[in-house]
């Protein structure tokens, strides 16, 4: 026997096997490394992901954004637009109409009790009736067409469609337009889209020619005249020395003032 040669046989055996074993290991090591590899590309796929569906949604939510406020602005504008197309006509702006110019002070305090608060709509036309066949010659207190001048106005009664206004026909009362519960603010019942020309800036006189009562066919009655506020439903021509037409309500506060001045405008600067 020759134990050299057997001894080298051995030798190679082990090597062979450490060269196995080495392959294995490498083999094992690489496929570890190959599974964190695919784990770390899908961890980074994942966040890219979110990244990416988070980016969209950022931009969507800029992109929403500024198209609110550019409908806002179109809003706005439109808004002034209207104001202008719809001014009072010449035929609907009578002759008779005296403007005036006075200091604020004389305007004084709206919180004191000599200001009461209140809210508007209007009726009438130039030759009477209105869009909603309600006309400014037949009013319940039975003047006709001898109303002095257009600038005239309903009043809530607690009465029915013909009476309930003794005391109050033939009254004047200068009314000012402001923003308020119903409208002109966030917080108001009908939004932050004023009705006034000028809020607490220009005032007009008129005189008690008609009622405004809850009892009456109409249905604007019922919901604007049954005592929930102090409402005036003022002529066309009153309203739209103050208001905007097709605002259609606006609020208002008022008080007692001589009918000497009845289709007077002032502006309170």
């Amino acid at each position: 026997m020759n134990l050299n040669s057997n001894s080298s046989m051995s030798d190679l055996g082990k090597e062979e096997k450490r060269d196995a074993s080495t392959v294995a290991e490498d083999s094992s090591s690489g496929k570890a490394e190959e599974k964190e590899e695919k784990r770390d590309d899908a961890s980074t796929t994942a966040e890219d992901s979110s990244s990416s569906f988070s980016a969209e949604i950022d931009a969507t939510t800029s992109l929403i954004a500024k198209k609110a406020k550019e409908l806002e602005q179109t809003l706005k504008l439109f808004e002034r637009q209207r104001m202008d197309l719809h001014p009072p006509s010449k035929e609907e702006t009578p002759s008779y109409v005296k403007f005036e110019r006075r200091p604020r002070r004389v305007l004084g305090d709206f919180n004191t009790s000599d200001w009461k608060a209140g809210r508007a709509t209007w009726y009438g036309g130039p030759s009477g009736p209105g869009p909603d066949g309600m006309s400014i010659y037949t009013g319940s207190c039975g003047y006709g067409q001898d109303l002095g001048n257009h600038f005239i106005t309903a009043v809530q009664t607690d009465g029915g469609y013909d009476y309930g206004l003794t005391e109050e026909c033939g009254k004047c009362i200068e009314v000012v337009c402001v923003n308020g519960p119903t409208r002109g603010f966030e917080w108001s019942e009908l939004g932050k889209w004023a009705g006034c020309q000028e809020p607490a800036v220009k005032s007009v006189v008129v005189k008690i020619t008609d009622s405004c009562p809850c009892n009456h066919p109409n249905e604007g009655n019922k919901r604007w005249c049954c005592g929930d506020r102090e409402h005036l439903d003022l002529s066309y021509a009153a309203f739209d020395q103050i208001a905007i037409r097709h605002r259609g309500v606006v609020d208002l506060k008022f008080r007692p003032a001589s009918c000497k001045d009845q289709g007077k405008v002032v502006s309170y600067y």
